[in-house]
């Protein structure tokens, strides 16, 4: 009798040790759905990025497993900070690749695209509550790289006279 409450209890704390072993506490600044128990610096260290050395806020990011591998992140920061952070991985802050709204509409893919149509994927943008303004000019550029061209990036910069915001996705790893 007295070797099945031994074995129940025995099965108890291993379900228990299994269990607290399963995943850790969610990232705060991780978007909802975001891959499970991946923390900013597991992320950034997977695509060889890191934040800005100075102070940002409303930092959020989401990332996703290596089958369907993106990064995507926003925060705002100081312009001289952004424009750093934008030399530092290879892009001039002083040559946008282009701008958004681009104001040109045609077609790609069979689907027409208008002048507005969003610079990310419109389902992730809405995922992440990013809304843009189209009424201003945004900067934007594709030559935003880890220094080892292991991974690139979209940026979309929202000008400000003292900060901006920073949207990031990832294009390609390695």
């Amino acid at each position: 009798m007295r070797a099945r409450p031994l074995t129940a209890v025995l099965g108890l704390l291993a379900a228990a040790a299994v269990l607290a072993g399963c995943g850790k506490e969610p990232d705060p600044r991780a978007y909802p759905g975001s891959e499970s128990g991946v923390s900013w610096e597991d992320a950034a260290a997977r695509y060889r990025i890191s934040l800005p050395s100075c102070p940002v806020e409303g930092f959020r990011f989401d990332v996703q497993p290596p089958l369907t591998d993106r990064l995507a992140f926003t925060f705002t920061a100081a312009k001289s900070c952004v424009d750093g952070y934008l030399r530092q991985y290879g892009a001039d802050p002083a040559k946008p690749f282009g701008h958004w709204p681009t104001g040109v509409s045609g077609t790609t893919g069979g689907a027409t695209i208008g002048p507005s149509a969003p610079p990310f994927d419109a389902d992730e943008m809405q995922r992440f509550g990013w809304v843009l303004d189209p009424a201003v000019r945004y900067d934007e550029y594709d030559t935003f790289h880890a220094p080892d061209r292991w991974s690139t990036f979209k940026v979309l910069v929202k000008p400000g006279p003292d900060r901006e915001v920073v949207y990031l996705r990832s294009v390609t790893l390695g």
